[in-house]
């Protein structure tokens, strides 16, 4: 079955602190982000904060809260509105533990159409939200897939295009974009956007590593279905299986410390995660063979079907005050 659209759900990670940088970000948390909630993300930017201005980041995981263990396929990222203060937003990647003080990688960003174009064009000119900032950060660059369109990233009336850039130089009020292909359509200024899109292959729980220390025993991870880390369970460990005699092995990980359940070679081994009350990763019984020891261990290391993102807020000195800010950041992908 394909991932249906309110199987993708968005996660806080599990440590937040705007003092201390390497007490914020870290791994994927259980709760969920859910949409149009104040405060779900970033805190409210005090009266010092618009006079004098402030950066904050916040990081936040894409995950594929799907049953099925399917990947989804040919992911794009994108922000699909301008906030409506004065401050803006861009994302970019993260990894699955990293902390605010080890952030790498790129921003990515938004802006609208400084000049009405016609279809066949091949130059388009961005206004970014504080294009001096921008002209900083260049979250627009070339290679970048970029997408123009004029209708909500849900669907609905109106086009969308995905072009690549060939050239870009950033003024002082908007940025001149050389793209490929020409556009197919006509935008207007109004409600067009302009977005660099972050591109990834696929997002899918995923098993690696897998080291087998033993005498007798051997371990068929490579067949698949043997050893299967599951999309809505499984988390970002280093897992060690530590036989206790021929027969069964005690679990443990990195983070999660020892499992409650023991696991045996003759019966499938499904250990749940109680955050989600589904199964980490599940052994099949057809994947031992051989004969094992005390103290024969089995290590491996789990991914979950998740994609870290930063985001960082940047409010410019002398900000106006704004009740209901926000940001949206939008994800097109693929399934079987």
């Amino acid at each position: 079955m394909p991932i249906l659209d309110n199987e993708i759900v968005w996660r806080p990670a599990a440590l937040m602190s705007d003092v201390t940088p390497t007490q914020n970000g870290g791994r994927m948390a259980g709760a969920l982000l859910v949409s149009g909630v104040k405060n779900n993300l970033f805190p409210d930017v005090s009266q010092s904060e618009r006079l004098a201005g402030a950066v904050k980041w916040r990081k936040a995981f894409i995950h594929v809260n799907s049953a099925q263990d399917t990947a989804l396929l040919n992911v794009r990222l994108f922000l699909d509105s301008l906030t409506p203060a004065g401050d803006f937003v861009v994302f970019q990647p993260g990894t699955q533990t990293d902390t605010e003080d080890q952030i790498g990688g790129r921003p990515y960003g938004v802006g609208t159409l400084y000049a009405p174009i016609n279809g066949g064009a091949i130059q388009i000119q961005v206004a970014c939200e504080h294009n001096v900032e921008y002209a900083t950060l260049q979250p627009l660059r070339v290679g970048d897939v970029v997408r123009v369109s004029d209708r909500p990233s849900t669907g609905g009336a109106g086009n969308e295009e995905w072009v690549s850039v060939t050239g870009i130089a950033y003024g002082a009020d908007f940025a001149t974009v050389d793209i490929s292909p020409a556009l197919a359509n006509s935008y207007a200024t109004s409600n067009t956007l302009v977005s660099s899109v972050l591109e990834l292959p696929s997002a899918v729980a995923g098993v690696t590593g897998v080291t087998i220390t033993s005498g007798g025993g051997s371990f068929d991870s490579a067949t698949v279905g043997n050893l299967v880390a599951h999309n809505k369970g499984a988390v970002e460990e280093n897992w060690t299986l530590t036989f206790a005699d021929a027969t069964t092995f005690a679990v443990s990980g990195n983070t999660v410390g020892t499992l409650a359940s023991p696991g045996s070679v003759s019966a499938d081994y499904t250990p749940l995660n109680p955050a989600t009350g589904t199964p980490y990763f599940t052994i099949k019984a057809i994947t031992w063979g051989g004969s094992f020891q005390a103290n024969d261990t089995i290590t491996f290391a789990t991914q979950p079907a998740a994609i870290p993102i930063w985001y960082r807020r940047q409010v410019p000195a002398g900000t106006f005050s704004l009740a209901n800010d926000y940001t949206s950041l939008a994800i097109h992908g693929e399934s079987a």
